[in-house]
């Protein structure tokens, strides 16, 4: 069984154990579809249930029913928090999860390689792959730029004008 991270705790808030959440999904409209987070603790996946989910100030706070107090809230301070791969919506076709595109060889249309994906960076103007080479390229991640993505493959073809850096 994979687990994904979905976000970050940035602090507790207030004496009942509540968290500050930073979520990595573009909506924060599902977070509270799930029913479980995993923190983390030496290697082993530790289940987290949410008791209550809300916003603030454009970030999540996160009520565990396991956390009763700031101070047990507080060893998760830092971390990130991950659900089980299976537990993700499915995706339209086209659509593709951070962690499926990390790692993927990328390829110009002559079949040259460029790199692997390292990091996919969100801006407001658009998704921005990091690919790591013979040098470090930036390929922005819209139409036209991006000819194939083959998540089975590992493998992703991208147009000879993409490639900046």
């Amino acid at each position: 069984m994979g687990f994904v991270p979905v976000g970050k705790v940035l602090s507790t808030r207030g004496l009942q154990g509540e968290v500050r959440f930073r979520y990595y999904n573009d909506s924060g409209s599902n977070l509270d579809r799930y029913e479980l987070l995993y923190a983390d603790r030496e290697g082993e996946k530790l289940p987290l249930r949410l008791a209550r989910v809300r916003t603030q100030s454009g970030q999540f706070l996160i009520r565990f029913a396991e956390i009763t107090g700031a101070g047990e809230a507080s060893s998760l301070v830092g971390k990130e928090l991950f659900v089980r791969e299976e537990d993700l919506p499915v995706l339209d076709e086209n659509e593709y999860y951070d962690y499926q595109l990390v790692g993927l060889e990328v390829v110009n249309e002559k079949g040259e390689s460029v790199g692997r994906v390292k990091q996919v960076m969100h801006t407001k103007a658009s998704d921005i792959l990091v690919v790591e080479g013979a040098q470090e390229s930036l390929i922005p991640m819209v139409e036209g730029f991006i000819l194939d993505v083959d998540i089975r493959a590992s493998r992703m073809k991208v147009a000879e004008g993409a490639i900046v850096g």
